[in-house]
């Protein structure tokens, strides 16, 4: 019987072990499996450090962003990217629309026959544009206008007719119109010198200018700012030739070059002006400079001057007649 009681009692005991053993497993890992379980599924809308403690409940706070937010951003991105597309398309359109504008207003003039607003119109088009195909479209078409307009004897509004009288001469005749004498013959279409009473004589009006662009290696010839005529150039080596408002100083017939080695006068080898020298006035430190022919017709559209522009022979011969003393030139990059 006292056996009986002591197995009971021992029982007892190992039954009361075995609960406070569960109870204190619980109370151990019961809360921290919970807290590992959260943490674990942790959700992005959140702050990284919220826990989810007190009772479950989320603050303002510890939101980064809603759903709502989540899926609007990207929608308004695609908006925002597609409104830029539509403007960038737009202004393309624009521009191109533009220029069918102006080629359809050209077109109206030469139906017309009104050679000289179409020439105007087109010679504008060809310095605002930037693509070299269409732009050397347009200067042939400016070419084939100017031979009209201001190579030809036929009447224009850039010139005047002049009825030679008793005592003229082209030297007279071209005084009085403050132009070259070589000019009206080149225009007139002269070989010769020789005038005859009651010639009537074109003669052109406005200001002729120059326009030197180094970026395409071009010389271009003014009247009141419209193209007339055009000359491809070389230019100095290693950004020689200077930017800015020249003015012709003095023009001289097979010159001689005083260059820093040395003297050599015209047909000497190492004389490279050519057959004609276009002087520029000194301006501050900037002396020397001016326009050129070249013995070596291959450094045309090249940068090989020791800064002044060059042409070819036959061409600087032509420039040659056009301008005088005082004509204004521009060099640009």
């Amino acid at each position: 019987m006292k056996c009986l009681m002591y197995r009971i009692i021992i029982s007892l005991s190992c039954i009361i072990l075995i609960q406070n053993s569960v109870v204190s497993i619980e109370y151990v890992f019961g809360n921290d499996k919970v807290r590992l379980a959260r943490s674990a599924s942790s959700d992005p809308f959140l702050k990284p450090e919220n826990t989810g403690e007190e009772g479950g409940h989320v603050s303002e706070a510890n939101i980064l962003f809603t759903i709502d937010e989540a899926d609007k951003k990207p929608v308004e991105d695609v908006v925002e990217k597609n409104a830029t597309e539509k403007k960038k398309k737009r202004i393309v359109r624009d521009k191109k629309k533009k220029s069918i504008l102006d080629q359809k207003l050209v077109s109206e003039y030469l139906k017309k026959g009104k050679n000289f607003e179409a020439r105007n119109e087109l010679s504008d088009l060809y310095f605002k544009e930037t693509d070299r195909k269409y732009r050397n479209e347009i200067k042939n078409k400016l070419d084939e206008l100017n031979e009209i307009l201001v190579f030809s004897k036929v009447p224009s509004p850039d010139a005047v007719f002049y009825e030679v009288k008793s005592g003229d001469s082209l030297v007279k005749i071209a005084k009085k119109f403050d132009t070259s004498y070589a000019f009206i013959m080149r225009i007139n279409n002269k070989s010769r010198t020789l005038i005859k009473i009651g010639e009537r004589l074109k003669i052109l009006k406005g200001e002729l200018s120059l326009l030197v662009d180094k970026s395409d290696y071009t010389l271009t010839i003014l009247l009141d700012g419209h193209f007339i005529k055009q000359y491809p150039v070389g230019i100095g080596k290693s950004n020689k030739t200077p930017v800015g408002v020249f003015f012709v100083d003095n023009k001289l017939i097979n010159p001689t070059w005083y260059s820093p080695e040395g003297v050599y006068k015209y047909g000497n080898p190492k004389n490279v002006l050519g057959t004609r020298w276009i002087g520029f006035e000194d301006r501050n430190d900037l002396y020397g400079y001016g326009i050129h022919g070249t013995a070596n017709p291959g450094s045309i559209g090249k940068d090989m001057s020791n800064g002044c522009i060059r042409l070819k022979n036959e061409n600087v011969e032509e420039l040659f007649d056009f301008v005088k003393t005082k004509t204004r030139v521009v060099m640009q990059e």
